[in-house]
């Protein structure tokens, strides 16, 4: 005979349903309860509080790192072959610049899908879905900006609509893009050219902090990640890295307006998905509807 409290239960998480048959079941589970309506408003709240308070470090970063290094002697981009300058991180030739900050979002996505497979969401395919669809947006707002959109990406469009142009090319073809421009021995100013570090580390750094905050639910994962330090440790390295790096482009590299400018589209891919359009980040956040209720935001 079945208890009346074990009736209750079995309804009451009946009332939560998933549907994990493909990726796109994110989309697809139903909230009959208004209670788990609310529960998913208030933690939508929360997170906009959360991130806002991130972004706004970073920011700060920008800002203070910027008035700080305005007094200060800005690196030399000459001798870029030298031993010194491979180890100097106040110079833009420097080891960590050039093959991992350059490269920042093989390393972000790297470190976040392995990190989210394998300790965030272990065992759990409808978040790792849900993950995967979250860098897939954030992948596609970073190659808009820096790489393809529609021809030139967003940054080589504003250079160019601000009196960028190509010197020096070896040809009368008139070019776009600084990357074809650099390319074929052409030199790449006049234009407006914001910081695309301050983009990428930034908008990286977030998408990295938006994971962990699964680890605000799930307490247990904790265990997990103490169990698998080499992968939290390079987690944590990363978001360190990135941060470290932004205040050495904030305090030697670029106009503070051109890393103004870097550091707004930074921020304005999260703002749109927090507070534009926040219903599809219900969907999207890293947690279940019974993590939510057994944590009272």
């Amino acid at each position: 005979m079945t208890e009346p409290g074990e009736v209750e239960k079995a309804e009451k998480e009946s009332d939560i349903e998933f549907k994990t048959d493909s990726v796109f079941s994110v989309f697809e589970f139903k909230i009959p309860e208004k209670n788990n309506s609310i529960l998913l408003k208030r933690n939508l709240k929360y997170q906009k509080y959360r991130h806002f308070c991130i972004a706004c470090v970073y920011v700060l970063t920008v800002v203070l790192g910027s008035f700080y290094g305005s007094n200060k002697q800005k690196s030399l981009p000459s001798s870029e072959t030298s031993w010194f300058n491979l180890i100097d991180l106040t110079n833009k030739y420097n080891l960590i610049n050039l093959y991992i900050v350059k490269n920042g979002w093989f390393w972000t996505s790297f470190i976040f899908i392995i990190y989210a497979t394998l300790v965030i969401h272990a065992n759990n395919p409808l978040q790792i879905a849900k993950s995967v669809i979250r860098w897939i947006l954030a992948t596609l707002y970073w190659y808009i900006i820096t790489q393809r959109f529609f021809g030139p990406s967003i940054i080589d469009r504003i250079f160019v609509f601000t009196g960028g142009r190509c010197d020096n090319y070896h040809s009368e073809t008139q070019v776009f893009e600084a990357y074809v421009c650099k390319k074929g021995g052409g030199r790449w100013t006049g234009g407006y050219d914001f910081s695309g570090h301050c983009f990428l580390l930034i908008h990286a750094s977030l998408l990295l902090w938006d994971e962990i905050s699964a680890f605000t639910y799930r307490p247990e994962n904790w265990e997990i990640a103490k169990e698998k330090k080499i992968l939290s440790f390079f987690f944590v390295l990363f978001l360190f890295l990135w941060w470290f790096m932004l205040v050495m482009t904030a305090v030697y590299f670029h106009h503070f307006f051109e890393k103004l400018a870097g550091t707004i589209f930074g921020v304005l891919y999260w703002i749109f998905m927090y507070y534009v359009r926040a219903n599809w980040m219900i969907c999207l956040m890293p947690h279940d509807l019974k993590d939510l209720e057994e944590y009272e935001l």
